[in-house]
Order: C-alpha cells, then sequence, then structure tokens
C-alpha cells in the first residue's frame, strides 16, 4: 500500500487533484483527477456550485483510495475572497456568490468614499479591487442584510470545504491576507475596519499557513480513513510561490497561467504610499512573510484568442499558436495588457488589434502578428512591474523564477528574459499543486524547515534556463512606447 498526500487545486474554471508521495528523497506528483468548476447565473448573479464542487472532491478521495492508496493528509487551495455563510446551528445558509458580481457595483467606491483611500490602505495594506472580501461583505449588508443579520461564521472557499469534511472553521494567513479586513502589521483581523463598516462577529480564527485542522469526519468516506486534514497555503497564488525554490532576497517570482502574478518577497510589510497607488496586492505566504505583487494578465489573452479562431483547446493548438508568434515579425504593435477592454472581450483577436492601435497606432497585420503582440505585450508588463518593485522595495533583483503552466510557453519565457535583461528559471509545471503538497509535509513535521522545501523541490523537478538576448531591441522600443504614452 503506498503512503500519499492529496493536494486539491481549485480555479475559477476548474479542478486538479493531485497525489504526492515521497520517494528516494524526491517529491513525486501524480495527477488523478480533473474537473469543471461551473458558475451558475440565477436572475443575473453568478453563484459557485459550491455543493458540485464539494461533491467532485470527496469523488477525488475515493478514486485514490480505490487504489488500495493510504492518503495521509488532504489540503485545498482555491481562489481568494469569495466565501460561504453559516448560521448558528452551522448551516450553509447562501450559496457563495461569484467575485465577478462586484463590477457590477459602487460598494468599493462608496466604502472609499466613507473614510478615504489611504485610511483604508493603513489598515489594511493590500490591493484595491472591488471583489475583495471587504466589499462583498458590504453589498451583503446592501443588498442582502438578512443573511448578514443569521449568520455565524464566515468562511472562505478552503475553508468552506474543510468544515464540511472536519467541522472545524479556520483560515490560514495566505487566504485572510487577501480579504482587505486583515492588518498586515499587527498580523490579524483589524477592529477599526470591523467597527467603522459594522462588519458582525463571523470572521473566522486565523490559523498559520501548513496548520492540521482535523480529521476527515468517519462518516464522509465509504473506506475508515485517519485522513489528515490540512490548511496549506490556502490562496493558491500562495502555494504557487511556496513552490519557487530561488532565493527570495533577489528574485523575482511569478506564477504564470490565466494571470501572469509578479511579485517579490519581503519578511514584513513595508508603508509606501508607492504601493498604494500602483495598486499592488500584498498577500501571505507559507513561511510567513509578505509577497508585494501585481496581477498583470497573462494566458488569458491567449487562451481568448485561440476562443475567437474557434480552435480546440490543448497542446498542440499552443505549440501552433506559439509556432505562429515565432514567425511573425517583432514590435509589429504594443498593448496594455492590463485594459479593462481585454478582459472579458466578445472577440479577443479584434479587442488586440483596436488596443494596438489605440496603445501605439500600430495596425496588426495578421492573426500571427496579434498573437506576438500579445506575449510581448505581457513580458512588457512584468518588466514594468520589475522596475517599479526595484525602486519601492529597493531590491536588485538578479533573476526571474517562473512556476506554473504558463511556463511550457517557452516563447513567452524567453521575451520576459529579453524585456527585463535578466536570466529566467521555470519550474516546476504544477507550482500550485507543489506548494499545496510541501505545505502539508512541512505540517505533518515531515520538513522541519522551509530550507527543507526549498531542498526537496530543487532535487525533485526539472529547470528550465532562459538567458536574455537582443535586450537593447525590447528597450528601444519600449523607450518608444512610454515616449508616446508620456
Amino acid at each position: 500500500m503506498k503512503s500519499i498526500y492529496l493536494a486539491v487545486d481549485i480555479g475559477a474554471s476548474g479542478g486538479k487533484v493531485f497525489a504526492g508521495s515521497v520517494e528516494k528523497s524526491k517529491l513525486v506528483i501524480e495527477e488523478v483527477n480533473r474537473f469543471k468548476n461551473d458558475p451558475v447565473d440565477i436572475n443575473g448573479i453568478s453563484f459557485w456550485n459550491i455543493l458540485s464542487l464539494y461533491k467532485s472532491i470527496l469523488e477525488s478521495i475515493e478514486k485514490v483510495q480505490n487504489k488500495d492508496n493510504e492518503i495521509l493528509s488532504l489540503g485545498i487551495d482555491t481562489w481568494g475572497v469569495d466565501f460561504g455563510l453559516l448560521n448558528k446551528k452551522g448551516y450553509l445558509i447562501n450559496n457563495p456568490a461569484h467575485y465577478r458580481n462586484m463590477f457590477k457595483t459602487k460598494i468599493m467606491e462608496e466604502a472609499i468614499q466613507k473614510v478615504g483611500k489611504s485610511w483604508i490602505y493603513e489598515h489594511a495594506p493590500t490591493q484595491f479591487q472591488p471583489f475583495n472580501t471587504l466589499y462583498q461583505i458590504l453589498a451583503y449588508e446592501k443588498f442582502a442584510p438578512d443573511f448578514l443579520k443569521i449568520s455565524n461564521d464566515l468562511l472562505t472557499i478552503p475553508s468552506l470545504f474543510n468544515y464540511f469534511l472536519t467541522g472545524e472553521k479556520a483560515i490560514d494567513f495566505t487566504m485572510a491576507t487577501t480579504t482587505q479586513i486583515y492588518n498586515h502589521r499587527k498580523r490579524d483581523w483589524d477592529e477599526d475596519i470591523i467597527k467603522t463598516f459594522d462588519i458582525p462577529p463571523i470572521l473566522p480564527k486565523i490559523v498559520p499557513a501548513g496548520t492540521k485542522i482535523g480529521k476527515i469526519k468517519k462518516s464522509i468516506l465509504k473506506k475508515n480513513s485517519n485522513l489528515e486534514v490540512i490548511l496549506p497555503a490556502s490562496h493558491d497564488t500562495g502555494s504557487a510561490f511556496a513552490a519557487v525554490s530561488s532565493d527570495p532576497k533577489d528574485s523575482l517570482y511569478i506564477s504564470l497561467g490565466t494571470w501572469c502574478l509578479t511579485g517579490a518577497i519581503v519578511k514584513e510589510m513595508p508603508f509606501n504610499k508607492k504601493l498604494m497607488e500602483y495598486n499592488l496586492a500584498s498577500e501571505g505566504c507559507l513561511d510567513g512573510s509578505y509577497r508585494i505583487l501585481a496581477n498583470v494578465t497573462g494566458m488569458w489573452l491567449i487562451q481568448g484568442i485561440i476562443k475567437s479562431l474557434n480552435l480546440p483547446l490543448g497542446d498542440d493548438t499552443y505549440t501552433k499558436i506559439t509556432n505562429m508568434a515565432e514567425e511573425a515579425k517583432a514590435f509589429s504593435g504594443y498593448i496594455n495588457v492590463d485594459d479593462q477592454y481585454l478582459q472579458n472581450p466578445i472577440d479577443m483577436v479584434e479587442a488586440i488589434k483596436k488596443e494596438s492601435i489605440k496603445d501605439s497606432g500600430c495596425e496588426l497585420e495578421d492573426i500571427s502578428q496579434v498573437i506576438r503582440t500579445a506575449l510581448e505585450g505581457i513580458a512588457f508588463k512584468v518588466n514594468e512591474t520589475k522596475e517599479k518593485l526595484e525602486k519601492i522595495l529597493n531590491i536588485d533583483f538578479k533573476r526571474i523564477h517562473i512556476v506554473g503552466g504558463g511556463t511550457k510557453n517557452r516563447l513567452l519565457c524567453q521575451f520576459i528574459s529579453d524585456a527585463t535583461n535578466l536570466p529566467v528559471i521555470t519550474g516546476p509545471v504544477e507550482g500550485t499543486a507543489v506548494g499545496n503538497l510541501v505545505s502539508q509535509l512541512y505540517a505533518l513535521d515531515y520538513l522541519k524547515s522551509f530550507q527543507e522545501i526549498k531542498t526537496l523541490i530543487k532535487n525533485s523537478f526539472e529547470f528550465n534556463n532562459y538567458e536574455p538576448k537582443n535586450h537593447e531591441i525590447w528597450q528601444n522600443f519600449f523607450d518608444r512606447i512610454k515616449e508616446k504614452k508620456e
């Protein structure tokens, strides 16, 4: 019988489940299940199908058990900010709402108008987004106050699943930092925000990432199990950054997937007005440090192009798309990849063409130029973020380390190296699952230090290296774009 650890990684479009085991001092991972995450729209409001996702988690556990494996522990990570509400008897009283609903409201603007942006940032110094947990709670107060009146507990999505499995209620540090209710300097919920916005006493206790919270209920599984449920770095980006093995003192970290989450690690949260001006996120890491990062639009652009061209999703299509970009003329145009117009267009190809004309005055002539311009735009934005972080945090970056599925796009990784003039290291591909698994190994004392975590990752996975080429050409074009903006 094989002893394994189970990592459940659920994103906005689907979930992946990985079995991990330690064999000959190496972490070996295997994908064991994959399922869709299909939100449901009712009367113009989007909801997460939370019970369907929970059922998929149970099916994943049973699927692994049926192979006669002994599951020692389970960890769940998901996206941030969203939550479920429990009443005094512990029953779920709302189907968790989808964060994208908040783009339809002015709740964040109303909150800022009430107390000022600087006041909120001083108390909870993180990125301002209309979907942060704080503004979702205020939306309930405004549009559905009866829910809050009967609520006893608020649990973010991973914590909600853990409650279903164990009956225990807790949130880990990495997830708490996404709410804009957490005071990074006091390392606890901010009492002034709670009092000022009249938030009821429903927030859960905060525990460190990598905390054992309880055994799975015997009644849940068909096979009896002594399975330990662990809160890993339960925010998926927190788990992804836990899989980066490079030295955080002088490395720029990127989790590259639908988003290109670009940031640096600091031990303590600095107070710098530039962080607020640039709207950089300040979120927790497995070891209690903070990641200061920008949510740069990533492979979302390529996914949108594939959809516009009505091509099937899959490795063959991504290879074809990348080859087209590689053969296209360099710097045919330029786009600001974070422009709102590119976040959910009807036709991504046409949107990129229009953005290129608007941002650079350059008309893209064919699809290959559209694809290349999208990839170049991501690399340009990474370089902008690098320069901002170097100034704000006084870090001289020596390298970039990228994890995540987007590392399969070798052309983009090379572009990032070229644009930043830094060497790039990539791997592991399944960074979030790896970070989730090492969080569990740390909680179980199999790994006794964060240095042991990095050593295990270095010994377990293959890494690719890229060296910068023709940076001067990139810099010259970048300078021309900045002059045009000014």
